[in-house]
C-alpha cells in the first residue's frame, strides 16, 4: 500500500494553536478544492509526488524523531483525507513512536474523517469561505466539525475578497457545534493579486463577534516571516 506524498520534512509549526511546536510534516499530494490563496500549489497537483509505502514513511519519521526531537507528526497537504484509507493504516504506526498526531484539513470530507477520528489527537480544521473556493461548503463543515469538537480548532483564512456575511456564517456554525472551539482568523499571506483585507474589515469582524458573543484570535502565518518552510 502506497500514498502520494509531496514531501516529508521537520520544521516549526507556523500557524494556529500549536504555533512554535516542532513537528514532522507529511504533506500528501492532491486536493479536492481550489482555493484562490493556496500556498501549496505543488501539493495541490496530482502530477508532482512520490509514491511511498507505510514502511518508508515510518522510517523517515523515526529518523527525524532521533535527530530533531519533534513533539508531533502533522498530516497536511493538499488534502490528506483524500488518502484516508492509507492514513488509517499509518496512524497506529505513528502512535507507537509516542508522537502526537495532528491533522490539517479543509474540514469537508467528514465521511473519510470518521475512519481516523479516534486515532487523531489534534484537528486543525479550515472553514473555507465561498469567496475563496467558489463553493458553498457550510453543510459539509458543520458535519465535519461536529465529529470531534473537543480535539478541533478552527482556522479561517481571509482575503480582500472575503465577505462579512461569510464570517458571520462561519461564527454561527462554530457556536452551534461547540462555542469552546478556538478560532483563528488568519489574514492571508499576500501573493500576487491576493491581498489582505483593509483595517475596517477587522473592525467589522470585531462588531460581529461581540454581537454573537464569539471569541477569536487574529494570527497570520508566521513561518514566512521566520523564513522557514
Amino acid at each position: 500500500m502506497k500514498a502520494k506524498i509531496s514531501e516529508i520534512f521537520c520544521s516549526i509549526q507556523g500557524e494556529g494553536l500549536y504555533l512554535g511546536q516542532k513537528q514532522i510534516f507529511i504533506r500528501f499530494a492532491g486536493c479536492n478544492l481550489d482555493c484562490d490563496y493556496c500556498d501549496e500549489a505543488k501539493a495541490k497537483s496530482n502530477d508532482d509526488f512520490s509514491s511511498q509505502s507505510l514502511g518508508e514513511i515510518v522510517e523517515k519519521i523515526k529518523t527525524f524523531q532521533k535527530k530533531e526531537n519533534p513533539e508531533a507528526v502533522s498530516l497536511t497537504g493538499g488534502e490528506p483525507l483524500l488518502q484516508a484509507a492509507f492514513i488509517e493504516k499509518l496512524l497506529p504506526m505513528i502512535r507507537k513512536t509516542g508522537l502526537q498526531v495532528h491533522l490539517e484539513t479543509n474540514a469537508v470530507l467528514f465521511k473519510e474523517f470518521e475512519k481516523i477520528a479516534e486515532m487523531t489527537d489534534v484537528i486543525a480544521g479550515d472553514i473555507k469561505l465561498p469567496s475563496s473556493t467558489g463553493k458553498d461548503l457550510w453543510n459539509e463543515h458543520k458535519k465535519f466539525l461536529s465529529m470531534a469538537p473537543e480535539k478541533t480548532f478552527i482556522k479561517i483564512v481571509i482575503t480582500s475578497n472575503s465577505k462579512l456575511n461569510e464570517i458571520q456564517k462561519a461564527f454561527d456554525i462554530v457556536n452551534k457545534v461547540s462555542p469552546k472551539m478556538t478560532v483563528f482568523i488568519q489574514p492571508v499571506t499576500e501573493k500576487g493579486e491576493i491581498k489582505k483585507p483593509k483595517k475596517d474589515f477587522f473592525d467589522s469582524i470585531k462588531k460581529i463577534s461581540l454581537n454573537m458573543k464569539m471569541n477569536y484570535k487574529i494570527l497570520p502565518q508566521q513561518h514566512p516571516i521566520w523564513g522557514i518552510k
